[in-house]
């Protein structure tokens, strides 16, 4: 693949973002079916819901879900504008560092769109009456968890942009500390994927 042994990664960015836009397209599909689902069954029912469950099902099963996917897709478009104000890769080893970061980060995209997904098909399973969507939960947890750790690992590679040797010092730093904070946040998604009951006393009784 020429994008790793080339300097100028303007034409892997273009597809990338091509990519992330085709994702965040067909993720806010999905969810807004979903929203009509639920919304469909919803007004289908005639007695009238809890005001717990109810709120549950407005909020995690119909409102937040695309409006999340629309967050992120705001926040990646942000992304990709600040990322264009660095300064080009000075050699094919920090193309290489540059593509594997990308990647990783479109990985996290992907896992996190589809834990929203995976969410909001346990609600509308449990509009349904249905109670068998837990798999779901873990699936995407563990899903997110092991991208925000690849992410978190190669995170520190980021380019510095053009500042004084202080600065960008600093800026490796950041870089670093943010690696840290998600492989953490990885790990803490990934074992309360596979053990729910270890942070079960700090996140209170389930309902």
């Amino acid at each position: 693949m020429t994008d790793t042994t080339s300097a100028d990664l303007a034409p892997f960015f273009e597809r990338y973002d091509r990519r992330h836009r085709i994702l965040f397209v067909v993720a806010l599909c999905a969810s807004l079916v979903l929203s009509a689902v639920i919304v469909t069954h919803s007004l289908d029912t005639t007695g009238a819901p809890a005001a717990k469950p109810a709120a549950l099902i407005w909020g995690l099963g119909i409102v937040f879900p695309p409006l999340f996917i629309v967050a992120w897709w705001s926040a990646m478009e942000l992304i990709a504008r600040w990322r264009d104000g660095l300064p080009p890769p000075t050699s094919a080893d920090d193309a290489r560092d540059g593509v594997r970061i990308a990647n990783a980060g479109f990985a996290y995209s992907v896992a996190l769109t589809a834990a929203v997904i995976g969410a909001q098909a346990i609600v509308a399973l449990a509009a349904f009456g249905y109670s068998g969507g837990a798999w779901i939960g873990r699936a995407t947890g563990l899903a997110v968890g092991a991208a925000l750790i690849c992410l978190g690992n190669v995170w520190p590679r980021l380019r510095t942009r053009r500042v004084s040797a202080q600065k960008a010092a600093s800026e490796m730093k950041i870089n670093r500390l943010w690696g840290w904070v998600m492989v953490i946040m990885g790990l803490l998604s990934v074992l309360s994927a596979l053990f729910p009951s270890l942070l079960h006393p700090w996140f209170g009784h389930r309902p």
